[in-house]
């Protein structure tokens, strides 16, 4: 896949991870950099400023804690790609809170803006990714959706257990397991589906649950890359730059099926129609 002349909508893009990589896929000269973050345009013109003095840059807000403003930012998205979408990036995320808090939609928080909230934004966007052209979906996933357990009759936590850490590790292995399933549904050959871990990156997400050290966010930024630029390799997971096994559970036919059922039956109100 080609950065270079190529249409891309990179969420999460004002901060951390998001912002290197932005500020990288720029450089390499995109057609068109649609950037996703949740503040008001006003609280980040430097970055949009510095963006569009190398690219096409399109700046789109929406609140993740809102599928309904999901729902939105992917017609923005749509209208700000009228030529079709090359690749999206999956990178906007949270971390667990200090304790268990559900959204307006009534979902557990870290579940709703890591795991469904793309869910949606990438369904609602299927058909304009590699629409008569290669395209690419890539989800930013986490390493330590290895020490996770899906709980398919507790995905919210609403029983006992629920940890910061453990929220985030539980969404990202939803992100993981469903990234496989799709890979293997995908609507069109024309299309890759794939995850990866970026690293240990020294971000406030990641100190907000980890007392670790880490690469820098530019480190993140040049592992996404180069998986954005692969071809061929629908349904990888990626270990930073390396292709590696996910857990088990992501790879299982039944647990992605049942995750899918329930992914569905909980976004109902936003994606009546939802097939993928």
């Amino acid at each position: 896949m080609q950065v270079g002349g190529s249409t891309i909508l990179l969420t999460g893009a004002t901060s951390g991870i998001g912002r290197a990589t932005a500020l990288s896929i720029a450089a390499a000269g995109p057609q068109r950099l649609v950037v996703h973050g949740p503040q008001d345009e006003s609280e980040v013109a430097g970055l949009v400023g510095e963006l569009s003095e190398r690219t096409d840059v399109v700046y789109l807000r929406a609140d993740y804690d809102d599928l309904a403003d999901v729902a939105r930012l992917a017609d923005d998205a749509r209208a700000a790609c009228p030529g079709g979408i090359d690749v999206l990036i999956n990178n906007a995320a949270r971390p667990g809170p200090p304790a268990r808090t559900l959204t307006g939609d009534g979902h557990e928080a870290t579940l709703q803006v890591n795991y469904l909230a793309p869910v949606v934004l990438t369904t609602l966007l299927l058909d304009t990714v590699g629409a008569g052209r290669p395209g690419r979906i890539v989800n930013v996933a986490s390493a330590t959706h290895y020490s996770a357990s899906l709980r398919l009759d507790d995905l919210t936590w609403a029983g006992n257990g629920y940890s910061p850490a453990a929220a985030y590790a539980r969404s990202k292995l939803a992100l993981v397991t469903w990234t496989c399933r799709l890979a293997t549904h995908r609507p069109r050959d024309t299309v890759d589906i794939v995850s990866i871990h970026p690293g240990v990156i020294a971000t406030g997400l990641l100190h907000a649950m980890f007392s670790a050290g880490g690469d820098s966010p530019e480190h993140a930024a040049a592992n996404l890359l180069d998986v954005v630029r692969r071809d061929h390799d629908n349904g990888t997971y990626y270990d930073e730059r390396r292709p590696a096994t996910p857990n088990p559970v992501a790879l299982d036919p039944v647990t992605e099926e049942l995750l899918e059922e329930l992914t569905q039956q909980a976004l109902a109100p936003v994606l009546p129609a939802a097939t993928a």
